[in-house]
This record gives C-alpha cells, structure tokens and sequence, in this order.
C-alpha cells in the first residue's frame, strides 16, 4: 500500500490547529454560532435526554477538547465568503448517547485568537474519518 503524501501534509497542520483548538477551548477563546441547525440540534438533544443548555453546551467543549486525529473529517477549506477569508477544519464527534455532531472551526487572529464553533449539529451527509 503507498503512502498518501495529502495525509501526510494534512496531519502535520492537523496536529497544529488541534492544539491551537484545544489551547484557546481552555482558555474561554471559542465563540459557538447558533445558527437554525445548530439550534434544532441543541434543542432535539435535550429534549431527548432531559438536560439543559449548558449540559449540551458542556459535553460540546468537553467533546472539542478530546478531539483526535481519528475525528478529523475535512479541511483545509478556503471560505467561499471573500470578505471573511477564513479557513474551515471539520471534525465529527459522538456525544452523549452515540448521537453523531458535525463540528466546522475557524481560528481567528483579528483582536488576538480566537476560535469560531460555526457548526455544531446533525449531520447532513455522511461524514467518513481518512484517519481512523
């Protein structure tokens, strides 16, 4: 089997922005969207489960900061939006009874970093791990 130098590169910086993630996640730097998709997930989980807000909000941060290689989905993407310029990563990660959560990051470098939770829902496709 031959060695896929895009996995290779990819890891690299992978590894890099997971840290840079994990670093800010611990130091209250993470703004999370609440766009109508990531709303309707929220609100169907904790319905589901009986739980509050912050419960869903917690096990999303505490989720975000175990993130490994083997949840890595896509990225690096260039933003289709010229005046923001950012670059997406997408993970997908397993939450509270199995329930699948596709997870789109920025990381920000505007008033010092910062990382944008732009998704944090359902996913709408099937999401495939290249490194599990």
């Amino acid at each position: 089997m031959q060695n896929n130098p895009f996995k290779t590169i990819i890891k690299g910086k992978l590894e890099e922005v997971m840290v840079q993630i994990k670093d800010l996640l611990k130091n209250d730097c993470i703004h999370f969207l609440e766009t109508k998709k990531n709303i309707e997930t929220s609100r169907t989980i904790r319905r589901d489960l009986g739980i509050t807000h912050n419960d869903f909000m917690d096990e999303i941060k505490e989720a975000i900061s175990n993130l490994s290689m083997k949840n890595y989905f896509q990225g690096p993407e260039q933003d289709h939006n010229e005046k923001r310029d950012l670059i997406f990563w997408i993970f997908g990660i397993k939450i509270f009874e199995n329930k699948e959560i596709y997870l789109k990051f920025s990381i920000t470098e505007k008033e010092g970093q910062d990382i944008i939770c732009w998704s944090y829902h359902f996913p709408e496709d099937t999401i495939t791990y290249p490194f599990k």
